[in-house]
């Protein structure tokens, strides 16, 4: 039962979040066949736009309404450079990447893994915290997400000057832990290295 009510508590603040952005979504008039900057109006380029930038659980939410618009952000996503200063919610990271699989591009996969949480800089608690909370969600994450902190977190240890057992406590919730198979979005290629991206 109240799990049941955690449920439709949810559902309930999910509906009420989406109502701020019914206005412009609604009046909008998508046109998919037409390119890309063509195919939405100005003010929800701009919607989307703050979203990415900003918000990332408020973005899924709007997916989850307006499904229409998965492949138009997936695009858009291919080219925001300058959306990488604001971290994102991890588990909404890796609910965008799972709605957007069909549309994977390696430029828009870097650049929504550029979002995530960074961690060279803190302490060494919170990657323990960090740690625990990978072993507690890395079925329910998109492999992506969790390939990408076992990465970040084993750099961590490498780099940091740490006690023989202070590794062990780090690595103990995520040492079973394995990659998972999932998409390949690093490259060789100048263009690829560089994300300089294809207009195609």
């Amino acid at each position: 039962m109240q799990e049941e009510y955690k449920t439709k508590a949810r559902l309930i603040d999910e509906i009420s979040d989406i109502e701020q952005y019914r206005p412009i979504l609604e009046k909008d008039c998508f046109k998919k066949d037409e390119p890309h900057w063509r195919s939405l109006s100005k003010n929800t380029i701009t919607l989307f736009q703050v979203l990415i930038d900003q918000d990332m659980k408020d973005l899924v939410n709007v997916l989850n309404h307006y499904p229409q618009y998965t492949e138009w952000v997936c695009e858009h996503f291919r080219y925001a450079y300058s959306y990488s200063e604001n971290e994102a919610d991890i588990s909404a990271t890796s609910d965008l990447l799972f709605l957007g699989e069909q549309y994977f591009s390696k430029q828009f996969v870097r650049n929504v893994v550029r979002k995530l949480p960074k961690i060279d800089d803190i302490s060494i608690e919170e990657v323990t915290k960090l740690a625990l909370r990978v072993e507690q969600n890395h079925i329910k994450w998109h492999p992506i997400v969790t390939n990408y902190f076992l990465d970040a977190i084993a750099r961590y240890i490498n780099m940091s000057h740490l006690h023989p057992l202070q590794r062990i406590v780090v690595m103990k919730p995520i040492r079973k832990l394995e990659h998972r198979e999932t998409y390949i979005y690093d490259a060789d290629d100048r263009d690829a290295v560089l994300d300089i991206p294809y207009m195609n």
